[in-house]
C-alpha cells in the first residue's frame, strides 16, 4: 500500500519517523456518462454563459462574498495563505475518550513507523496510548491544509482521525422538533431499556450486506458476459511476406494532405458508421 505521508511523529521526547496510509476505501459501483450512439464516453466540457466554451488557461478561481458578486484569488494568493509545512505531526495533548463527540471525527489513516530504527519507540508509544485509553490530539499539515487530529489505537496500528472544527457540527437546538422533547414515563423507558438488553449481542459488520449494490453487481456480471459472448472472436491477422503489418501509431494521409495516426482513422471511421437511435436520429433531422 502507498503511504500518503510521510514525516515525523513528535511528542516530548519522542521523535519518530512515520508514514500514513488511508483506512478506509469505497467499494461503491460508480457509472460514467456515454453517447448512446456509439459509446463514447461524454467530456464535460467548461463553458461561460456568456461566451460558450472556454480554454484551461482561462479559468480562475473565484469567491462569492454576495448574491452574484465574486473576487477572484490566484495561486501566489493560496500560496501565501497555506500553512508551513514542516512535514510533522506534533501532539499537543491528551484528553479522556468521552470528550470527543463522534460526530467531530471526519477521515482516518493509519500510522505506521518508517524504517526498522523506529519499530520499538513506535511501539512503545502506541501501547502508552492503549493503556490510558486517551485521545491525542495533535496537527499536521496535508494536502496544503492544516487538520486538528485524534491519535488512538486499533489493534497493532496507531490511527489518525482528522477531526472537524468545532462550528462545523451544529447545535441540536436548530432543530425545532427536538426542543423541548422530553419523556415522563419511567414505566415506557424501563421496557424499553429491557428490550435493548434483549436485543444487545456481539457486533459482526460483515454479517450486514449492502443488498442493492450486490444486485447491482450481479446484474453487471451478466450484462458483460452476455456483451462478451457476442463479440467476434479475436482473429490475429499476418501481413503477406515481405509486407510489415501496419502499427496503431503509424501516420496515414488523409484527402486533406494531413497525416493522422492509423487507430485514429479506424475509429473515427467506425464512429461514422455507428447506428444513432431513433430519437437521436429524429433530433438531427430536425435540427
Amino acid at each position: 500500500m502507498r503511504a500518503l505521508w510521510n514525516g515525523r511523529l513528535q511528542f516530548s521526547l519522542f521523535d519518530i519517523p512515520v508514514k500514513i496510509f488511508s483506512a478506509t476505501q469505497n467499494d461503491e459501483i460508480t457509472f460514467n456518462s456515454l453517447h448512446a450512439p456509439c459509446l463514447s464516453r461524454l467530456k464535460m466540457e467548461k463553458r461561460c454563459p456568456l461566451h460558450g466554451p472556454v480554454l484551461d488557461e482561462e479559468v480562475v478561481k473565484g469567491y462569492e462574498y454576495e448574491n452574484g458578486k465574486f473576487v477572484t484569488v490566484s495561486e501566489d494568493d493560496l500560496k501565501k495563505a497555506a500553512p508551513e509545512i514542516d512535514h510533522s505531526l506534533a501532539i499537543v495533548q491528551f484528553v479522556e475518550k468521552d470528550a470527543l463527540d463522534p460526530l467531530h471525527f471526519d477521515t482516518s489513516y493509519y500510522m505506521a513507523p518508517d524504517g526498522p530504527l523506529a519499530t520499538e519507540v513506535y511501539a512503545t508509544l502506541r501501547e502508552s496510548i492503549r493503556n490510558t485509553a486517551k485521545y491525542g490530539i495533535g496537527k499536521i499539515v496535508m494536502r496544503r491544509k492544516e487538520f486538528l487530529v485524534a491519535l488512538w489505537v486499533k489493534e497493532n496500528a496507531i490511527v489518525v482521525s482528522t477531526l472537524r472544527a468545532w462550528n462545523e457540527v451544529r447545535n441540536t437546538e436548530l432543530i425545532g422538533e427536538l426542543n423541548g422533547l422530553k419523556s415522563k414515563n419511567k414505566e415506557e423507558i424501563k421496557m424499553a431499556e429491557d428490550l435493548i438488553e434483549r436485543h444487545t449481542k456481539k457486533l459482526r459488520l460483515k454479517s450486514f450486506k449492502d443488498s442493492y449494490q450486490e444486485r447491482l453487481l450481479t446484474m453487471l456480471k451478466e450484462k458483460v458476459a452476455e456483451v462478451k459472448k457476442g463479440e467476434p472472436p479475436v482473429m490475429e491477422t499476418t501481413a503477406p511476406l515481405g509486407e510489415e503489418t501496419p502499427s496503431p501509431d503509424e501516420l496515414i494521409s488523409t484527402e486533406a494532405g494531413v497525416e493522422i495516426p492509423l487507430e485514429t482513422a479506424l475509429q473515427k471511421r467506425k464512429m461514422a458508421k455507428a447506428p444513432l437511435t431513433p430519437k437521436v436520429e429524429k433530433k438531427r433531422k430536425v435540427a
